[in-house]
């Protein structure tokens, strides 16, 4: 993968958001798939994290960013998000370090439009370190509870997609 590719994906997808909401665009959550697999931040498929139950997450992976609530349901149930929202330090010394939030896509119901937003708004930011600092940048500092969030959003979003 190109080391643009990230922003490029992720401008893609800022400028087909109202279509993909609206659905005249199709989401491809395997797109996201890719590029957290191309960015190497975990050791098994990312496919795995979605099944694996959240008390195994938890033992196992998560850097307790996220809120875990159900123990025995699988991670691709769970509702907490957390977005990367911003990025600092120097990317000349390789010494960087991201911002997170917490996103609620689910008060009120579930939100397409939010987690299409955290995608979009993460890739940008992880986009933009892997442009300039490369890969290995991103996966050093990267949150491994980031990044399941992007794959919770995109698996989220493929399905309310499906549905309706």
């Amino acid at each position: 993968m190109e080391r643009d590719a990230i922003k490029q994906y992720a401008d893609w997808l800022e400028e087909n958001s109202n279509d993909i909401i609206a659905r005249r665009v199709q989401f491809d959550a395997q797109q996201v798939f890719n590029i957290v697999t191309e960015l190497k931040i975990f050791d098994q498929p990312v496919a795995t994290y979605l099944k694996m139950s959240q008390d195994d997450y938890y033992g196992t992976t998560s850097d307790h960013k996220l809120t875990l609530q159900g123990e025995d349901e699988p991670m691709s149930q769970l509702e907490d998000r957390v977005l990367t929202n911003h990025v600092d330090g120097s990317l000349t010394e390789g010494q960087i370090n991201f911002s997170y939030n917490h996103e609620d896509n689910f008060s009120g119901g579930y939100s397409a439009r939010k987690d299409l937003n955290l995608i979009m708004y993460g890739l940008e930011v992880i986009g933009a370190v892997a442009n300039v600092g490369g890969f290995e940048l991103v996966q050093q500092n990267l949150s491994k509870d980031a990044a399941v969030s992007l794959l919770l959003a995109a698996n989220a979003l493929a399905e309310w997609e499906l549905a309706n």
